[in-house]
């Protein structure tokens, strides 16, 4: 459904309705992010930016809902205001090489669009490619199990850009979610280390199959508890001082035998005092 701008609206209340920049003088008012587009992280970015336009109930501006109204239409005022604004903040978002080349575009629609466009890489098949490989290397290694579920989410979330399909029935896309997310936690299980084995092993005998983020939460509080039967490891600065300890009564000792070891023999002077040779 398009919407155009209202133009009942006393100028106070557009007033309020527009998007305050930044009230902080010592901060940039048209950088909404730090997070820059510059081309490849064009995933991320887009995330969060229609996220927080999203928060902020402006998203319609970068879906083309709110259409221009005609430029002698009362509400043009507030819908080119808001425009402009949108549009300044998302190029802004933008490192200056990308940025520059969004310039010249008339609604922050056409910003949106053209940069989707451009920097979208839902049809690149080299790149699911790599997102495919990563994933079927990744295993959990030197990472805590927090650390290793949240590498594989990253990378499950990266691959769920490319699984855009079209369900004819609601019934058969949930069915397909619970298989994917089945196999996922498979995924997930398979790469623990092995001083897991037990609370894998138990995990997997539940009926039903735990989903991922129960499975995930059980092995949590196991690495959790083994860590507190094992104890802290011992500091570098006692593993110093207990070397250095030990060296030094090494050395005490090597000393005493060398002196058992050598013949002494003593020199008396005129004054009866012994000197030891």
């Amino acid at each position: 459904m398009v919407k155009h701008g209202l133009a009942t609206r006393t100028s106070s209340e557009e007033k309020s309705d527009i998007l305050e920049p930044n009230p902080n003088p010592s901060n940039n008012s048209l950088l909404i992010t730090h997070h820059r587009l510059i081309g490849p992280n064009y995933l991320q970015w887009s995330k969060f930016v229609r996220m927080l336009f999203c928060g902020r109930g402006k998203e319609e501006y970068l879906t083309g809902e709110i259409e221009a109204p005609a430029k002698t239409d009362v509400g043009y005022k507030k819908w080119n205001t808001e425009n402009q604004l949108i549009m300044s903040w998302l190029i802004n978002s933008m490192s200056l090489e990308v940025g520059e080349n969004f310039l010249l575009y008339e609604t922050a629609k056409d910003v949106w669009e053209v940069v989707r466009e451009t920097y979208s890489s839902s049809n690149n098949t080299s790149e699911l490619s790599a997102i495919e490989s990563a994933l079927h290397d990744l295993r959990q290694g030197k990472l805590s199990v927090t650390q290793y579920y949240n590498a594989l989410t990253k990378q499950w979330q990266q691959l769920d850009v490319f699984e855009t399909h079209a369900w004819k029935c609601m019934e058969d896309g949930l069915r397909y979610r619970k298989i994917v997310e089945q196999k996922r936690t498979f995924k997930f299980l398979l790469g623990l280390n092995k001083e897991l084995d037990d609370v894998r092993g138990r995990v997997m005998s539940v009926k039903p199959f735990l989903g991922l983020r129960e499975a995930f939460a059980e092995i949590r509080r196991e690495e959790s508890r083994k860590k507190v039967m094992m104890g802290p490891p011992p500091t570098s600065v006692d593993g110093c001082a207990l070397l250095g300890s030990s060296l030094g009564a090494t050395t005490r000792a090597t000393q005493q035998e060398r002196r058992k070891s050598q013949p002494t023999n003593h020199v008396c002077n005129l004054s009866a005092k012994c000197y030891w040779i």
